[in-house]
């Protein structure tokens, strides 16, 4: 096989698999791709495993390495980053999980830039000194300081001097008016400092060790790509960086410059738009875990139902379930057909159990739904938590097989929640996987004990395992096509839609829908294994659904069709007078990191913004060896005018250097 000089390896630490692909980007053609479980609580141990099974020789001939991982927003979920201090400056809100964490100082500036007060040194040395031992990082954040970030960069120069500990500014993540959230987005960056370093670095020995001399690149969650020094200093920037590489590889595997792309993970479904080879871009900032930040990253939409999502029914007595009680996750479980490899004595256990005529259906209480010790340690437990943990097994079991006398015979379904949620109890049962073991379309792990999940299901609704799981597919595109609708207009409220879907859509017992959703914008199906929902979300989506070759490992091939990227924001304030001859008297402000400056006219303004922009974008393009001729600028002017019979008040000017990742 012939093989150009230029051979790139993409790999993403998804939530259930580790995917990587090697790409020779010349002819655009997959040369291997590999897939391997993913490792928690570290995924390294997952990128071995799948680098272990490419072709070392061609690993050994690769230029670059792109990289997209789950760390960064697992680290935030899971609440484990690093220990630090926040401090806030200026008249500012003190975010209330942080009230033990953060310490708010006089000083900060107007929404002109200029001072508002002078910056409280005093406050700032005292708090330092009294919290220097309890943290790792500093994160600072000053009122208005997109506009003027000096209070900002004097609080890091006095923490550097009195700690020699890192410290993030907020004017350095985002550009975007919002104090508390830059505070946040500078909090959490602080904290998942350490996380990334230790990832990145195990990274970059790890190819080191095979032989490999690459550059090594990861994804930002807005599709854009940076290098791993850039990313050790940012990377709150690489939250939700699945999703831009699972849009990025649907354009790049379908050739479609503007597409919508379906996602298909084992915990999730992500939906997501790119256009003329940019992906879309949320207006507001991601949030995660609860935390509201400036973080730029795609648009999205992501429903909790994927492969592996837990399917069961919620009903007060069997006898009287219904199919509207049929749940698809949103937690996520073993599948039935993969347990069976790991514990082939779940097969009897779920044939043995015995299941009250009139029993009442719950998350935890299936007939399909088994319970066991994850193998995490169990620490700072309630004693009931404690009491419920010890019941529990290594090997798969029913919860109510267990004896429950200490809780005067009622199972504690909130106390058993609590630990799933602790990652303490691992759950076993009926998934999207195991329903496509027993329609034969995929088929990797154990058929049977997938047929027997679903026979035990289907009899709860008097029906055959095939009809029982034929509805679930088409339950699972429905909420699929419902997603998509929504991202592309959202005039429709989530209700509204599911409504108009069962009254004049398939209702998963007939054999057609009556009235389809049509889009003229091609959809791109990626994840294991897509191409079996294409007929059925046929059904509801009047539109070119495609699942291209190598669908299944679309994001590690979306990390290698993310480009170098720089966004430049700047503000131009606006003073205007009006004279008494009616004529008006203006002046145009405008701030950078070359200082305040003042404008007699908006052409001026403007020139000066864009000139400023360019020169930021090409330096930053010089430093990844980008030459100015292979960058690509988009400018955007946009004028703020609120009374159409006086000058705008305010002048935002938006600058992009693109250029492509390669050696």
């Amino acid at each position: 096989m012939f093989l150009s000089d230029n051979i790139s390896l993409g790999i993403d630490a998804g939530g259930t698999y580790t995917d990587a692909a090697l790409v020779d980007m010349d002819g655009r053609r997959i040369l291997q791709s590999q897939k391997a479980l993913t490792t928690y609580p570290n995924p390294l141990g997952g990128i071995q495993n799948v680098l272990d099974l490419l072709d070392p020789e061609i690993l050994k001939k690769t230029k670059l390495l792109s990289v997209s991982t789950t760390f960064a927003t697992n680290t935030i979920l899971e609440k484990n980053g690093a220990p630090v201090a926040l401090i806030l400056i200026g008249s500012q809100k003190v975010p209330q999980d942080l009230k033990d964490n953060c310490v708010v100082v006089k000083g900060g500036h107007n929404y002109r830039g200029a001072e508002n007060e002078p910056l409280d040194l005093e406050g700032i040395r005292e708090y330092v000194l009294s919290v220097k031992d309890k943290v790792s990082a500093f994160a600072v954040s000053s009122f208005y300081s997109i506009l003027n970030p000096e209070h900002e960069k004097t609080a890091r120069e006095l923490i550097h001097e009195l700690t020699g500990y890192p410290v993030v500014c907020g004017y350095e993540l985002a550009h975007a008016l919002g104090a508390y959230e830059r505070g946040v987005t500078a909090y959490l960056n602080a904290s998942l400092l350490p996380v990334a370093r230790t990832f990145l670095d195990a990274v970059a020995e790890e190819t080191k060790r095979r032989g490999m001399n690459v550059k090594t690149t990861m994804l930002k969650c807005n599709g854009a790509v940076a290098m791993f020094g850039e990313v050790m200093e940012r990377p709150v920037e690489t939250i939700f960086s699945g999703p831009a590489a699972s849009v990025l590889g649907a354009s790049f595997l379908s050739g479609k410059e503007t597409c919508l792309a379906i996602d298909v993970g084992g915990t999730s479904t992500d939906v997501s738009m790119i256009e003329d080879g940019i992906p879309q871009i949320s207006d507001l900032g991601a949030t995660v875990g609860g935390w509201k930040t400036k973080v730029r990253a795609i648009k999205m939409e992501t429903i909790a139902a994927g492969g592996d999502s837990h399917i069961w029914v919620r009903a007060d007595n069997v006898l009287e379930a219904r199919f509207s009680d049929i749940m698809i996750g949103p937690r996520r479980v073993i599948p039935l057909c993969r347990a069976f490899v790991m514990y082939p004595e779940i097969a009897e256990t779920i044939k043995n159990h015995w299941t009250p005529h009139n029993m009442s259906l719950a998350e935890f209480m299936q007939k399909t739904t088994l319970v066991l010790k994850s193998g995490y340690v169990a620490a700072n437990l309630s004693d009931d938590e404690m009491k419920v943990y010890q019941k529990m097994r290594d090997e798969p079991a029913f919860i109510d097989d267990f004896d429950w006398k200490d809780f005067d015979g009622d199972i504690p379904f909130n106390i058993v929640e609590m630990l799933v949620n602790k990652r303490l109890i691992q759950l076993i049962g009926f998934t999207p996987t195991d329903v496509l073991h027993v329609t034969g379309e995929f088929v990797e792990w154990d058929v049977e004990t997938a047929q027997l999940g679903a026979r035990k299901l289907a009899e709860i609704f008097g029906m055959a395992k095939e009809d029982f799981c034929r509805f679930i597919k088409r339950k699972f595109a429905k909420i699929m096509a419902v997603e998509t609708v929504l991202f592309l207009n959202d005039t429709f409220s989530r209700d509204e839609l599911n409504v108009f879907m069962d009254k004049f859509g398939d209702n998963g017992i007939g054999t057609g829908s009556y009235l389809r959703f049509k889009s003229d914008i091609p959809i791109i199906l990626i994840g294991a294994p897509v191409q079996c929902f294409i007929p059925e979300l046929g059904m509801f989506l009047d539109a070119e659904i495609i699942a291209p070759e190598h669908y299944a490992v679309g994001n590690a091939v979306g990390c290698l069709a993310g480009k170098l990227a720089k966004r430049v924001e700047l503000r131009v304030d606006i003073e205007s007078k009006e004279e008494e001859n009616g004529d008006w008297t203006i002046r145009y402000n405008m701030f950078t990191t070359e200082g305040q400056r003042a404008f007699p006219t908006k052409d001026a303004a403007v020139h000066y913004g864009e000139t400023f922009a360019k020169k930021d974008i090409y330096k930053y393009m010089k430093e990844n060896d980008v030459a100015e001729s292979d960058v690509e600028i988009r400018v955007k002017v946009k004028e703020m005018i609120y009374d159409p019979q006086k000058p705008p008040v305010q002048i935002d000017i938006l600058v992009e250097g693109f250029a492509e990742n390669k050696v």
